[in-house]
């Protein structure tokens, strides 16, 4: 697909742009990130898929787990950011397993035991497992893919989640908080990862993705982007969200 050092003559020639592009890029990512965990948290429910999770475990892992490569073989400064940014996602990803277990194992695991209670034990199994399953299949395909630099597969975890994002928003079927925020950071971050070449991280670096099949994927995910934002603003707001604002309504009705 694409070899490393084609990718380094790109950036070593338009070092700012590229790495303006990145940045840009990520950021909307890490506040996706950012914002499931705080409604994992908040609200005892992630707006993630299990398997979501287990598909960005193997992106994390995959990515530190190339630590030489990106400080020895590489050496150039981004890359060796955004390995250690993977190394605390991995931490991150693991404190999430947690959460699931802890809190959602029934929502998650349930269904594949006909409702019945699912212990924390079996939680655990099916979890790592999850985890193992996500993390060997982005190693393999990366090789399959020869994605020497994880970019064509680091660009699906964005894909992925414009595509995915509206289901689960349908599942919960309330307004929580943090919704919102997601949906229109998942738009963002979906634009800038679809965005053509001279503008967009993924495009520039990788000639074979500046074609329009991968152009076409990026409307399907904007298009599914646009959804959930107006799934976020019109789902019915939950009852912890509604009496918070009705607390602010209050607050400034006493002003």
């Amino acid at each position: 697909m694409y070899t490393i050092d084609q990718v380094m003559d790109i950036v070593y020639a338009n070092p700012t742009a590229v790495v303006a592009a990145a940045f840009i890029t990520y950021i909307f990512g890490f506040i996706q990130y950012g914002t499931s965990m705080y409604m994992q948290v908040r609200n005892k429910q992630c707006p993630f898929y299990f398997w979501m999770h287990c598909w960005y475990f193997g992106h994390d892992i995959t990515f530190s787990l190339l630590f030489h490569q990106w400080f020895f073989e590489i050496g150039f400064w981004l890359f060796e950011v955004l390995c250690i940014g993977c190394m605390c996602f991995v931490l991150i990803e693991f404190f999430s397993l947690y959460r699931c277990i802890r809190y959602e194992r029934q929502e998650v695991f349930g269904k594949y035991y006909q409702g019945r209670e699912v212990s924390v034990r079996t939680a655990v199994i099916r979890g790592i497992t999850g985890y193992l399953i996500g993390a060997l299949l982005f190693s393999c395909i990366r090789l399959i893919l020869n994605d020497w630099m994880c970019l064509i597969l680091m660009a699906s975890t964005n894909a992925i989640l414009a595509l995915m994002i509206q289901f689960r928003f349908k599942e919960i079927g309330k307004r929580q908080f943090g919704t919102i925020l997601l949906s229109w950071m998942t738009l963002f971050g979906t634009l800038f990862t679809f965005a053509p070449a001279g503008i967009g991280f993924f495009t520039t670096c990788i000639a074979a993705l500046n074609v329009w099949p991968y152009y076409a994927i990026g409307c399907a995910c904007v298009i599914c982007a646009l959804y959930s934002i107006y799934l976020a603003y019109h789902l019915p707001k939950s009852d912890e969200l509604v009496e918070r604002q009705e607390q602010k309504r209050l607050a400034r009705g006493k002003e």
